[in-house]
């Protein structure tokens, strides 16, 4: 989805920007008089005279008006001559619907050293619109950025940049231009449209940049926290992503928090996971929580499989559970107590898995990243949001860093 319509990229012209309006001598007396101040053109009369019928020409389409525009260049010397002559042209182009015309006139006012500074950034802006139309985007990031460096306060420029440099594979670039376009709003007290931050997050996507998907992701939720977008944000960032199963199944805990499970499929392949992992415990409660919610019809054989095979292994996994838990205190590091600490997190108990992370911690030996994401999460779901905060901060590698940056997002939503 594109966020700049075509409606936005014509001209219209909108530039209003200053011309060379007194060009006859009775207007040039006229302006003389005027009260408020006015920029007084150095055109020469050899340059008036040229002038004045290709206005008249252009004002009315004649069929020669090209030609006397043409012989308005051909005598155009000072600087104030050359941005007559390249408004001229602008207005040709108008009048026509030509877009060469009007890119060469807006171009000619702007390297003339006559325009106004206070009308630069519109100028700019308008050059960068007619380049992106005709595809030349060089000339679109060199003139759109300009007006965007000289302070357009029009946020479409933003945008209409961060466009080129998709166009052109220039991904960081652009996500960086739409960033600011997002900024921009927040600071004239505005909220960006959510389809800025599904732009920024497809486009990270396509560029398989994973940090910069969870990034614009997180924004998305983060200013539009609906279960919707948490399914959208999580479901990116998972497809797009290569999550070992551990990490996977610390961001399926999330999408359950964050009510993103939606259909059977994704509860069977969370089921399976769980499976997969040694936590039937989890594999049950997910599979029954999917039948009571309408999204998982029992008749589904695949799912009741899975079911049937949590139930077969729930008994001797609680007996396992039990007697590593007594084992963990005498073990030489912490590996069995992050084990087990995780299963007691499967079976949703929280207290237990808790104190079985901490003594992990203690121990060493465990992964620390794994072992603060989960405490994280039990803590969260035990109501400590200051210490969960705290474990979820304290995770540094790459990918398990996404992960606890996604459960701070949902835990400073929660009131």
């Amino acid at each position: 989805m594109k966020m700049v319509s075509r409606a936005a990229l014509g001209l219209g012209l909108v530039l209003g920007v200053a011309a060379p309006l007194a060009l006859s001598p009775a207007m040039a007396a006229k302006e003389e008089k005027a009260k408020a101040p006015q920029k007084k053109w150095e055109l020469s009369k050899e340059f008036r005279a040229a002038y004045a019928p290709a206005d008249a020409a252009v004002k009315a389409n004649a069929p020669d008006a090209l030609a006397k525009v043409q012989a308005v260049d051909a005598v155009s010397k000072g600087a104030d001559e050359k941005y007559a002559a390249a408004a001229l042209r602008l207005t040709l182009g108008q009048v026509t619907k030509d877009p060469k015309h009007q890119y060469d006139g807006v171009i000619g006012m702007i390297t003339s050293g006559s325009a106004n500074p206070a009308d630069l950034p519109r100028l700019n802006y308008a050059a960068g619109q007619l380049a992106y139309q005709a595809a030349n985007y060089p000339d679109a990031k060199r003139y759109l950025g300009e007006a965007v460096r000289l302070g357009i306060s029009d946020v479409s420029a933003s945008l209409l940049l961060a466009e080129t440099n998709f166009k052109t594979n220039a991904t960081p670039e652009g996500l960086a231009a739409l960033e600011a376009a997002i900024k921009s709003e927040a600071a004239a007290g505005r909220k960006a449209p959510v389809e800025w931050y599904g732009r920024g997050a497809s486009m990270a996507y396509r560029a398989k940049m994973v940090s910069d998907t969870a990034k614009w992701t997180r924004m998305q939720v983060a200013a539009y926290p609906t279960a919707e977008n948490w399914r959208s944000a999580l479901v990116v960032y998972r497809d797009g992503s290569k999550l070992d199963n551990q990490a996977m199944i610390d961001l399926f805990r999330l999408m359950h928090d964050t009510k993103a499970l939606s259909g059977e499929r994704d509860f069977f392949e969370y089921a399976s996971l769980a499976t997969l992992s040694a936590l039937p415990g989890e594999a049950k409660s997910v599979i029954e929580e999917g039948f009571a919610s309408g999204a998982v019809t029992k008749s589904s054989r695949a799912v009741s499989e899975r079911l049937t095979d949590a139930n077969a292994k729930i008994p001797a996994d609680r007996a396992s559970v039990v007697a590593d838990e007594k084992r963990a205190a005498s073990s030489p590091d912490g590996r069995l107590a992050a084990n087990t600490g995780s299963a007691y997190l499967a079976y949703g108990e929280n207290a237990k898995a808790i104190a079985l992370f901490k003594l992990a911690q203690q121990k060493g030996g465990a992964d620390a990243d794994t072992v603060n994401t989960r405490l994280g999460i039990a803590l969260a779901r035990s109501g400590d949001k200051d210490g969960a905060r705290a474990a979820f901060k304290a995770v540094t590698g790459a990918q398990r860093k996404d992960i606890a940056d996604f459960w701070l997002l949902w835990l400073d939503q929660q009131a």
